[in-house]
């Protein structure tokens, strides 16, 4: 279960607390600072666009849509 809670550090209380351990019993809560939620979800979308990117070029080599080359030809590929 996941939830998100919007409030600033003024706003906490002991209350709040109280409920969010009645609400959540044993089970562990992480608490992230915006800036901290920011970057992850930052990560998130990155990894999702990395991996619909990937997904697309290795659909794009298996439908032979790929250029070969040759150990030889790579490598006077890189002497140029």
């Amino acid at each position: 279960m996941y939830a998100t809670y919007r409030l600033r550090a003024d706003e906490l209380n002991e209350g709040l607390v109280q409920t969010l351990k009645n609400t959540y019993q044993q089970r562990e809560i992480i608490i992230l600072s915006k800036e901290d939620y920011d970057e992850e979800l930052e990560k998130v979308r990155y990894n999702t666009a990395f991996t619909e990117k990937l997904q697309r070029r290795i659909q794009a080599l298996n439908e032979g849509k790929g250029i070969v080359k040759t150990m030889a030809e790579l490598q006077v590929l890189g002497n140029e």
